[in-house]
């Protein structure tokens, strides 16, 4: 395993290992999450039968960690206290955020999540037809990710590892990572040489491991490349133990510089499949299935518009039974008519 500033990277799977038979052992050498057990996890063990089946392609990654102009990815923004009531009346599983738009998750006390994956195809995205007030400028930008905690961003030892895929109009789009900590502006790592297209699958994930160091790993289906690596807890310092939440989120980020929201571009449909996770009261193999069946929440996303002032859920998400009974979301673009 090689070390970096704050992650390790993982020995490459040679080209042509059947990782379907592959030992667990195998499986750590290669940054690979474990086998679900087929039997009492089959939601499961079908995405992970998919992330290591051909096509795949496993590569060292790299990170380009210089990325001015592009963003910070904050922890959940709640809405106004107007907005959280009208939301908290309309359904208990419905939540309102500035920022935020798709599902959260949180596990039976005193459990805690320990695993948490995911799967979209990359949208579609343009500039919305009209500006929204109270953001850096008329530069629209997206991110789609699964990530575990940030959910109450307000607490002072909050942090939230994710991972995911950026799309906005006129750049390409590229998948990037981050282990955002409360009270740090870093910028997300873009994940170098792995190339993405509107209507790629992907497959994505993160496993916390005991001493809450973090599996990250991540697959673009439709090209086959694959890339995982270890996320350093020891880098952040002091943060809340792991594990109260588990999202699947479209989000609008920030701009660094002055902590405002960038305007929600206009996207197709983003279509959250594999939206399952693991909870337990520690990493382990005692971990059992937890899904948005159990305790999930439906995250809508506001935006202000001028002519005549108004707020607008830009961003709705909407629960959908999967063909292998799991529940999925779809988040759509509501702009202001």
């Amino acid at each position: 395993m090689a070390a970096n500033e704050g992650y390790e990277t993982y020995e490459v799977v040679p080209a042509g290992t059947n990782l379907l038979e592959a030992s667990r052992d195998q499986l750590d050498l290669y940054g690979i999450p474990p086998r679900p057990d087929a039997r009492t996890e089959p939601q499961l063990f079908a995405f992970w039968q998919k992330l290591v089946s051909p096509p795949f392609s496993a590569k060292r990654p790299s990170f380009s960690s210089s990325m001015a102009p592009m963003v910070v990815t904050r922890a959940f923004k709640r809405a106004s206290r107007h907005d959280e009531r009208i939301a908290s009346s309309n359904s208990s599983n419905w939540e309102s955020s500035l920022n935020w738009s798709g599902a959260v998750l949180s596990p039976p006390f005193p459990k805690r999540i320990v695993f948490a994956v995911g799967g979209w195809s990359a949208p579609s995205v343009r500039p919305a037809a009209l500006p929204a007030l109270f953001t850096h400028s008329n530069d629209h930008k997206s991110l789609v990710w699964v990530g575990i905690d940030g959910h109450n961003g307000r607490l002072p030892k909050i942090s939230l590892p994710q991972i995911g895929t950026a799309h906005w109009p006129g750049v390409q789009q590229f998948a990037w990572w981050d282990w955002w900590k409360h009270g740090q502006n870093s910028h997300i790592r873009k994940i170098d040489d792995f190339a993405i297209a509107i209507g790629d699958e992907i497959l994505a994930g993160l496993l916390v491991l005991p001493g809450e160091d973090i599996l990250f790993f991540i697959k673009n289906q439709t090209t086959g490349e694959f890339r995982s690596f270890l996320a350093l807890r020891r880098m952040l310092g002091i943060i809340e133990p792991l594990g109260t939440s588990a999202e699947w989120v479209l989000e609008r980020p920030t701009e660094p510089s002055n902590s405002k929201l960038y305007p929600l571009p206009a996207f197709d449909p983003v279509h959250f499949k594999h939206c399952l996770a693991l909870s337990a009261t520690r990493p382990g193999p005692t971990a059992r299935l937890t899904t948005l069946a159990h305790n999930g929440r439906m995250v809508r996303m506001r935006e202000a518009f001028a002519d005549p002032y108004r707020t607008v859920y830009v961003s709705r998400a909407k629960r959908r039974r999967d063909l292998d009974g799991s529940i999925g979301i779809t988040c759509t673009f509501h702009g202001p008519t």
